[in-house]
């Protein structure tokens, strides 16, 4: 006997970004095949296909933060000396603003410049199950995957404002690569060979293999003779060329046990070795190890008596798990050539080899409860955990030159603790034959601690003030994604209001009896119309003295909530998602108020000072061309990122099953759905769902003008023979 399940999908969509689209293909085959009644062969291939097409970045700047930026009165078309249209795009090789590489058309790029991408995927697993005898069960599955993937960049002249002989004229790249794996599993899993009505005996033991491979090669070039020749293999000249190739292997034993007595009492228990080639002889091996354990109190006889009370339990868990680098070749030393070792050809070591390298470990405690409630109307799970990193893997680790290498590919070290808890509420409105409305709400909350750092570890980054940077600090005990700066508080309304003060507010005065007036780091003297900071220690002078805490990317609370209707053949559903009480750097409002440089500016700036005594509420600093400190990192950047998304919304209609069979069908379901229709926040952006990296201990929460997320509308059609 054997049963087969096919689907295939197709899906084509414009980006919201002029010049991005995508493409997507994909097909699952599931074959289940008895060959007896102990023996099952399962077979499950799928295949995927994506064609991505996106646009160039420049100098750091994409098209969207580029279209911000690029002052209004550049044109995107190009006009003759008589004001008529040529065809072409406006792209002078130098504007007011400055190089037309650096301040390019975003519409040129969008539409001439091409940055795509086609990658296959496939994957195909064959598993074995051979039922031994009614406790014992052999399981054999292999799995293997490849991925083949080829992106082409392009940048034509007429798209960038540049000399002809510029490295970035008709810059073109072409990027292959493959990757591809196997996977094993050989797994015995076995049950008590006794029956028993109080005790339930079960568990398993597993042999996990797996090696993948990869190979690469990018080649760049320049000034290709024409824009319709976008190959960098053809006669231009050539950047860059390369190649790489790597495998990487690991390979696992686990063992656990499962027991339950009374069906009210469990404990399981598991214990896993790995080892991965990431690592050396001296710490090739880690142990890993758990338990877990509940009680299902509500079947206790002592509570038979509470009929609201259903299926609930407590429940508890420990475990250590562990992390291994993402490069296999990070530990060993490796050698380059150069001509400039003390103006000689020779060769010299590149990376230190890292005999001690280890794995970083995660001690996880987890306690909760389940309650089922008024005949399961209404569920409920809780649960509260903490989390414990310690020997973290530190990429790309700065160290002093001094040592002969400005940084370690990994190093471990230092302590990241995460505690938090969860919620989660279900709640069956009513249920009928014909009717049903269910209700779902759910809320957790995390806080990250670094409790140490490594040895040496250079806490501070970006300690020169300058505009638009904030000071990046770590410090032990504060979350990751906390951000430091000044404290915007306005502007000086004139001259004479700049004075600096003491911590009870009285002027600072000099030896003659003069007020002091305030200054930035002791050179520039703040004028009326000029940002006012926050002097914190009151020395009349703005400093790196002066940076305090002023926000933290990090949510108080992440959640959703939704619901699910029903009537006859009917269903309606609908959820949103929500993040609350964290904070982003809003860094088009950087680029686009500070009025100091010659880019474009948002009509916020109408706002500004203008004249001596102005003191209109919530105007901007004046306009001052390379002011050095009217757009210092402050928080006055700083937004409260608090949104509500409605996530989806879905529509369907199942035929009735009498129909179906009139029609000869099995099954059929008709959908309509549509993601990301709206949200709601406070904030003057594009998009507060900013991504997180708790990874980087520097890292913050920043909006850079990327994309946001787009409305999608599905209409989807199931149909079963």
């Amino acid at each position: 006997m054997s049963i087969i399940f096919t689907s295939l999908s197709y899906l084509d969509e414009e980006g919201t970004t002029l010049g991005t689209a995508a493409q997507r293909f994909s097909t699952r085959i599931n074959l289940d095949y008895h060959l007896s009644r102990k023996l099952l062969f399962t077979v499950n291939f799928s295949f995927i296909s994506n064609a991505i097409d996106g646009n160039v970045t420049l100098g750091g700047n994409n098209v969207r933060s580029m279209a911000y930026i690029k002052a209004p009165n550049m044109s995107i078309w190009e006009r003759d000396q008589y004001g008529n249209l040529t065809g072409e795009y406006f792209n002078p090789i130098n504007s007011y603003q400055g190089s037309g590489s650096s301040y390019f058309n975003p519409v040129a790029v969008a539409t001439l410049g091409r940055n795509d991408r086609v990658e296959n995927s496939l994957d195909n697993t064959f598993r074995l199950r051979y039922t031994i005898n009614s406790w014992l069960i052999f399981n054999e599955t292999v799995s293997i995957q490849y991925t083949g993937a080829k992106s082409k960049n392009f940048l034509p002249y007429n798209a960038l404002g540049a000399d002809w002989l510029d490295w970035q004229i008709n810059k073109a790249e072409e990027s292959n690569n493959i990757n591809s794996s196997i996977q094993t599993e050989t797994q015995l899993l076995f049950n008590s060979p006794f029956k028993s009505s109080k005790h339930v005996i079960s568990g398993a033991a597993t042999w996990f293999t797996n090696q993948s491979q990869y190979e690469w090669m990018n080649i760049q070039s320049n000034r290709t003779p024409s824009t319709d020749i976008q190959d960098p293999a053809i006669n231009a000249q050539i950047n860059w060329i390369g190649t790489g190739m790597g495998e990487g292997r690991d390979i696992a034993a686990t063992l656990n046990m499962n027991y339950k007595f009374l069906d009210r009492y469990g404990i399981t228990t598991n214990v896993r070795a790995d080892a991965n080639a990431a690592f050396g002889a001296n710490n090739r091996w880690g142990i890993f190890s758990g338990v877990s354990g509940f009680w299902r109190f509500s079947s206790e006889p002592w509570l038979e008596t509470l009929e609201w009370l259903g299926e609930s339990k407590l429940k508890a868990s420990w475990g250590l798990s562990g992390q291994q680098p993402g490069d296999p070749y990070a530990r060993f030393a490796t050698y380059v050539s150069t001509t400039n070792y003390i103006d000689n050809t020779a060769v010299i070591p590149s990376n230190i080899q890292l005999n001690n390298l280890k794995w970083s470990n995660t001690t996880s405690t987890n306690y909760g409860i389940e309650l089922n409630l008024f005949d399961d109307r209404v569920f409920l799970q809780a649960d509260i955990y903490k989390k414990l990193t310690t020997d973290m893997l530190f990429n790309n680790y700065n160290i002093p030159g001094s040592a002969g290498f400005t940084s370690l590919r990994f190093l471990n070290g230092g302590e990241l603790e995460n505690r938090g808890w969860e919620l989660m509420a279900n709640w069956r409105v009513f249920r009928t034959k014909d009717f049903s409305l269910f209700l779902d709400f759910n809320t957790s909350r995390n806080v990250n601690t670094f409790n140490m750092v490594p040895e040496n570890f250079n806490k501070e980054r970006n300690t020169s003030l300058t505009n638009g940077a904030f000071p990046q600090l770590v410090k032990e005990g504060e979350p990751i994604g906390s951000f430091y700066g000044m404290r915007y508080l306005g502007v000086w309304p004139s001259d004479e209001d700049v004075v600096a003060r003491d911590a009870n507010g009285n002027p600072l005065l000099d030896g003659e009896g003069e007020p002091i007036p305030l200054t930035f780091q002791g050179s520039y003297i703040f004028k009326g119309g000029d940002a006012r900071y926050e002097d914190i220690n009151h020395d009349g002078v703005i400093d790196l003295n002066d940076v305090v805490y002023i926000g933290d990317s990090n949510p108080d609370f992440i959640g959703g909530f939704g619901a699910s209707l029903k009537y006859r053949d009917f269903d309606f559903s609908f959820g949103f998602h929500y993040r609350l009480g964290f904070d982003i750097v809003n860094r088009v409002a950087i680029n686009t108020e500070g009025m100091l440089n010659r880019n474009n500016q948002s009509k916020a700036v109408l706002s500004r000072w203008r004249v001596q005594g102005q003191d209109d509420p919530g105007m901007l600093p004046r306009a001052y061309l390379n002011h050095p400190a009217n757009n210092l990192g402050s928080d006055r950047y700083v937004e409260k990122g608090d949104f509500m998304r409605l996530n989806n919304v879905k529509f369907g209609y199942q035929l009735p099953q009498k129909t179906c069979s009139r029609l000869g069908l099995r099954s059929l379901n008709l959908a309509l759905s549509a993601r990301k229709l709206f949200t709601i926040t406070q904030y003057s952006g594009q998009d507060p769902e900013v991504g997180q990296n708790a990874a980087d201990p520097f890292w913050i929460g920043e909006d850079n003008a990327n994309t946001p997320p787009p409305k999608t509308f599905t209409v989807s059609l199931l149909v079963g023979f």
